[in-house]
């Protein structure tokens, strides 16, 4: 039997890595959008643009890529140690 090699457990931590921080940024992004859709009550003069609402509501899109990266890295990890191992039979 041959050693696993160090690469694959890199990668498949790395892969694990992007899904856990891309599903957090995901779960604060949507708790984001889902507090800008309320409605606000603005003073007479209009609402103040708060910038970081913006930057925190584009955690989501972001977690979601990341999420998506992840998934990818793992599947071609799988994939590929699937083919060396077809090949060393």
């Amino acid at each position: 039997m041959t050693p696993v090699p160090a690469w694959r457990h890199s990668f498949q931590t790395l892969g694990f890595a992007f899904i856990v921080i891309g599903a957090i940024l995901t779960m604060i992004g949507t708790a984001t959008v889902i507090t800008l859709t309320n409605s606000i009550n603005c003073p007479a003069g209009g609402c103040i643009y708060y910038p970081a609402l913006a930057v925190t509501a584009s955690l989501l899109p972001s977690g979601l890529t990341l999420v998506v990266a992840g998934i990818v890295v793992i599947w071609m990890v799988k994939v590929e140690s699937e083919r060396e191992d077809r090949e060393s039979l």
